[in-house]
């Protein structure tokens, strides 16, 4: 079998088993967890982006080893959220201060990868 990038696409069979647990758990906090925003297909096939599968081992912790309920974790991955908006607010620059400081393409994009960074977290 061919190793997959770490940036590809899983499919329910191949998420389960890199969590370590059965896919009807997976389709059940999909129900639970509304961070979660995986692909799913009109034929109804999943898809898990690697931050699907970050956000599950997540919520598999939370579970498992913290002893949290679904609805603790949930009010912690919304807190995380809320934290990661509010944090991103503080640190935007109006676009008219942008231009004076960006010299250069290299520096654009430097600060555009962080964005991506952050937003795929």
């Amino acid at each position: 079998m061919v190793k997959k990038s770490p940036e590809a696409y899983r499919t329910i069979g191949e998420a389960s088993k890199e969590i370590g647990v059965p896919t009807y758990v997976l389709r059940f906090w999909e129900t639970k967890f509304k961070q979660v925003k995986l692909i799913k297909r009109p034929g109804g096939r999943r898809f898990y982006k690697p931050g699907d599968i970050k956000l599950l081992l997540k919520i598999k912790n939370f579970l498992k080893n913290d002893g949290l309920s679904i609805k603790q974790v949930n009010q912690k991955l919304n807190s995380e959220i809320d934290n990661i908006k509010s944090n991103n607010n503080e640190s935007i620059i109006p676009i008219s201060e942008e231009k004076s400081t960006l010299k250069n393409k290299d520096e654009v994009l430097n600060r555009l990868n962080n964005i991506l960074k952050t937003l795929s977290k």
